[in-house]
């Protein structure tokens, strides 16, 4: 799957640093140099999705009172729309951790996708699942490649609000149940100061090399690795216990479903958080639709007639000036 990020309506120019995180969070499959204007329609992103393979789009809007994110099928729907209630830039998460990682490899591998609590009972939340899976490459446990597994996109459905959280993480593993010296000579750091030692096993069983606050993880984040982990210890942990950490590198949203339409952007509603329709209003919406369908429909044919009758006409013009000419020589 391939996406587009970008931004519409009137009050765009606000929403520039949350587009370039969402563009970093979807590499490497998005555009990530995408250029927008005001004079963009949404047909001109259709235009170009399907020689590009684009699948999704992920389009930012904002008005005086919210902001919104929508989550479309290209090039035919159906459309999630999202209530941004809150977020947290890239550059606020870095701000508020003492040591922030970013792996320089982090962003050459797709990230892997977490669903939590979407309830298929709600068919809303049943398709914003589809969705959010759809946006990002289907992995098969049994033969990934640990080695690329360096992100993961966290979506949480919050079951007393309704909200849906979206974390982005990058995942980082170490030796578990070791030394903190023995970790550095696993990571292929440079190495200690021997000049004082004895013998080297007091690198190992000297005391002091990691702090009284360094603890262990839970039990429920250690695991045995089946094959190599990505960063420089990532040989030396396999077949071995280590565990597993997730930090945070942003951005962080809080969203609440507002709509659900069937086609791109529009089409028939088939959810609405705060407008509720009776059964014969959804009829009449469907009686509308379908009778603009067969307008058009007759539309099209109407035109077709018409090209084909200038195309005989055309062709009888061409004949009769030939007989003329023949007959002229």
């Amino acid at each position: 799957p391939q996406t587009f990020v970008f931004r519409r309506g009137k009050h765009w120019g606000m929403l520039g640093d949350l587009e370039s995180d969402l563009r970093r969070m979807m590499l490497p499959n998005t555009a990530s140099s995408l250029r927008e204007s005001k004079r963009n329609s949404l047909k001109d992103f259709v235009s170009v999705a399907g020689p590009l393979g684009v699948s999704h789009f992920l389009m930012l809007t904002a008005t005086e009172k919210a902001t919104y994110l929508r989550v479309a099928k290209a090039p035919r729907g159906p459309t999630l729309t999202l209530r941004i209630r809150g977020h947290s830039l890239a550059s606020d998460v870095a701000a508020s951790q003492a040591r922030p990682r970013m792996p320089p490899n982090a962003f050459k591998t797709a990230p892997l996708v977490v669903l939590n609590n979407f309830a298929p009972q709600q068919k809303q939340l049943a398709l914003a699942a589809s969705l959010f899976q759809g946006m990002f490459p289907s992995i098969n446990v049994h033969s990934v490649n640990l080695a690329t597994c360096q992100r993961v996109v966290l979506l949480s459905v919050d079951a007393d609000t309704g909200l849906i959280s979206l974390r982005h993480f990058t995942i980082s593993t170490a030796p578990s149940g070791v030394k903190k010296s023995l970790k550095a000579l696993m990571a292929r750091q440079a190495l200690p100061d021997l000049g004082r030692l004895q013998d080297v096993s007091e690198l190992l069983t000297k005391s002091g090399y990691g702090s009284e606050s360094e603890g262990e993880d839970p039990e429920t984040s250690r695991v045995v690795l089946e094959g190599a982990a990505a960063g420089r210890a990532g040989r030396a942990l396999a077949g071995r216990q280590s565990r597993v950490r997730l930090h945070e590198v942003g951005p962080r949203l809080e969203m609440e479903i507002v709509k659900v339409e069937e086609g791109l952007c529009g089409g028939a509603v088939l959810y609405h958080a705060h407008v509720s329709r009776t059964k014969k209003q959804a009829s009449a919406q469907q009686a509308a639709k379908d009778e603009a369908a067969q307008l058009r429909a007759a539309r099209r044919r109407q035109q077709e007639d018409n090209v084909r009758r200038k195309e005989v006409r055309r062709r009888q013009a061409l004949g009769g000036c030939a007989a003329v000419g023949a007959a002229a020589r």
